[in-house]
């Protein structure tokens, strides 16, 4: 009997040991390598090969909304003498990304129909380092991706008005849940911006804000980011639309 308790006490603990050994496979499959040279800390990876897919959940009925984003670390270059991560979309636009001590930043951007990257006129901060709690950033220019014109051609607003974004650290251990897992110690960025449109002759001008959130997490990057561009009045539309992380590879 004392025989048979040892046997099935090792069988336990051996279980325990496989559940674990497991674990941290799944963990290690779902998260990076801590890079010593990156001064996010793991926030926003650049491992080439490295993939993302987010789910699209909206309420506007709009035919360039996709349903799932796929971004991908493409490869690592040399552009302009200097290193450069080339960041992809799916559906052919490219990001061209350097980092130093003080932050990870945007250089230029090119499609897939350009043979040529064009550059940014200044450094395009993604995250400025060390990130703190109230600390803000000019992140560049941005264009109202959401507001449409329902009654012209063309009916959206990104070629006619533009705005500077500025970005803020809002919170630095947030925990996030998505469609792949739940994350702890995550970094939330907001980004705010306006427009001055002619919304209808009731409302006359207002300022519109174009107001974005974004969640880093470690080890794993961009887990969640959303949009949000509410118009008032009835000339226009706007909406929301939210991008949850769903796979990873």
């Amino acid at each position: 009997m004392k025989f048979e308790t040892i046997t099935q006490s090792k069988k336990i603990q051996i279980g325990c040991f496989i559940t674990v050994a497991l674990g941290l496979i799944f963990y290690l499959a779902q998260s990076e390598v801590l890079d010593a040279d990156d001064p996010s800390h793991g926030l926003f990876p650049l491992t080439v090969g490295k993939t993302w897919i987010y789910q699209v959940a909206t309420e506007m009925d709009d035919p360039a909304i996709e349903k799932t984003l796929t971004l991908s670390v493409d490869r690592k270059i040399d552009f302009e003498d200097m290193t450069t991560w080339v960041r992809r979309s799916a559906d052919g636009a490219e990001y061209y990304i350097r980092r130093d001590d003080t932050g990870i930043y945007r250089v230029a951007h090119r499609t897939d129909l350009e043979e040529h990257a064009a550059k940014d006129p200044s450094r395009r901060y993604i995250l400025k380092t060390p990130l703190r709690v109230g600390d803000s950033w000019d992140g560049g220019i941005t264009v109202p991706y959401l507001i449409r014109r329902p009654n012209q051609v063309p009916n959206d607003l990104k070629q006619s008005h533009k705005a500077i974004m500025t970005f803020r650290v809002e919170a630095l251990n947030e925990d996030v849940a998505v469609p792949l897992a739940k994350y702890t110690g995550c970094a939330h960025v907001i980004g705010e911006a306006s427009v001055r449109l002619f919304t209808d002759p009731i409302n006359g001008f207002n300022d519109v804000p174009l107001i974005s959130h974004e969640w880093y997490c470690p080890r794993v990057g961009l887990v969640k980011f959303s949009r949000e561009e509410i118009v008032p009045g009835q000339f226009m539309t706007g909406g929301k639309v939210t991008y949850q992380l769903s796979d990873m590879y």
